[in-house]
């Protein structure tokens, strides 16, 4: 007779069948969460429109476009000064009176010496009519008289052959003969001047007298211009340091005239910048002397050559810029220290992340985004370089939430969490 097996109870069986499903829940729950990944904690920061431009800063001095500056060339007294600060003068015009009684005299000699030179060199070079005629009639009567002399002679040396003359009156007669020969000759050669002008050495040396005259009255006006200066240039009397009486000293500064409303100011950029400047930018400057004001100037001059800024202790490389200030502008003077910004490209709204959010990997610039709570990663194109920022040109909408400094093991799809103190969520 088989065994009977002993009967489980019923509430055995529930409590059994309880605990396996406990333990078979919470294995599988272990299993689905091992099949999760674990999410990164990340900073963010919204892609937003943003103020930006590109601009080159430095630093420079308001100087006269142009002008011209008087100074001492050695101790004299000052005998005028027949203009003021403020004047008008035009080119030509005396702005100081030194002593110069010993220039004054060597320009008149050899300003005399000139005129002899000119009368010599337009005789031969430049005659006149008169001249010529003159010259030609002087030619033709010396012609005659030797013709006539030498025809007497020939016939005194026939009468003295003969014996109808004696050896003291044919001596006379070949005395006169050699004078109206040397008479002819002479006349001959100064007609043949006057007519084709002196040849070989003595052009050569006829020209070279007479420039060296017109060279030494130049000089002698050159040195007596120091002593007596005269304005090179139409403008207004900038600054005057001397009065009628003082002695200057050797490189004393005396006078100073230029146009007030044609200012410049000479700056030196880096080579990095070099390239980004153009003739014709917009150049904003400011002066300590007008703190809430700005002037507008332009680049006009952009040097093709760089120079060595010894000045700093690094030796810095440095190309030279000219800007003019525009001329409808009041305030600034000659002197006056200013901050230049030169507008590479003019300020507007950009959409912008921070450097941060941009990676660099092989030439290829990318970004992540967070959507979802997941890092997407966003190929991009980049612009502008600003302060905290770099525009983003392409690949990008306002608004996105970008990760800020992504990890390196950081993929695209992999999830991703940040705190609501650093961002908001998207």
């Amino acid at each position: 007779m088989p065994a009977i097996a002993p009967r489980v109870p019923r509430r055995t069986i529930l409590i059994i069948l309880a605990v396996a499903f406990l333990v078979a829940s919470i294995i599988g729950l272990n299993i689905y969460r091992s099949g999760q990944q674990v999410p990164i904690e990340v900073t963010v920061a919204k892609a937003q429109m943003e103020e930006m431009g590109s601009t080159i800063m430095a630093s420079g001095t308001i100087e006269l476009v142009e002008k011209q500056e008087v100074y001492a060339p050695n101790d004299r007294l000052v005998r005028e000064v027949p203009v003021q600060i403020g004047d008008q003068v035009q080119k030509g015009q005396i702005l100081v009176v030194l002593e110069a009684d010993s220039e004054s005299l060597s320009l008149l000699d050899a300003q005399a010496r000139l005129a002899e030179q000119e009368v010599i060199y337009n005789r031969y070079f430049n005659p006149s009519a008169e001249d010529m005629a003159i010259a030609e009639a002087e030619f033709k009567q010396a012609e005659l008289n030797y013709q006539n002399s030498v025809n007497n002679a020939e016939r005194s040396e026939k009468l003295y052959s003969a014996g109808a003359l004696s050896m003291q009156e044919l001596d006379k007669v070949r005395c006169q003969l050699a004078a109206d020969e040397a008479a002819y000759l002479k006349a001959q050669k100064e007609w043949n001047q006057v007519k084709n002008g002196p040849q070989g050495a003595e052009r050569r040396s006829q020209e070279a007298a007479y420039h060296r005259a017109l060279e030494a009255v130049k000089l002698a006006e050159q040195n007596l211009a120091q002593f007596v200066v005269p304005a090179r240039i139409n403008g207004q009397v900038m600054a005057v340091d001397i009065s009628p009486g003082d002695v200057t000293m050797a490189g004393q500064h005396l006078v100073t005239i230029g146009d007030p409303h044609r200012l410049e100011v000479r700056v030196g950029i880096g080579e990095y910048d070099a390239a980004r400047v153009k003739k014709g930018q917009e150049v904003l400057l400011e002066a300590s002397a007008f703190p809430d004001r700005q002037f507008k100037g332009q680049v006009v001059e952009v040097s093709h050559k760089a120079f060595v800024n010894k000045g700093t202790q690094s030796q810095q490389v440095e190309i030279p810029i000219r800007i003019v200030v525009d001329s409808e502008q009041e305030g600034l003077l000659p002197g006056f220290t200013v901050n230049v910004k030169i507008i590479v490209v003019p300020e507007k709204e950009r959409l912008s992340v921070p450097y941060e959010a941009v990676v660099d990997r092989d030439g290829q610039k990318f970004v992540y985004i967070v959507e979802q709570k997941q890092a997407r990663q966003i190929p991009v194109e980049v612009g502008l370089e600003g302060d905290l920022s770099l525009e983003i040109t392409k690949g990008l909408e306002e608004g996105a939430t970008v990760i800020l400094n992504p990890p390196d093991n950081l993929e695209d799809g992999q999830a991703v969490k940040f705190t609501v103190e650093q961002t908001q969520e998207g």
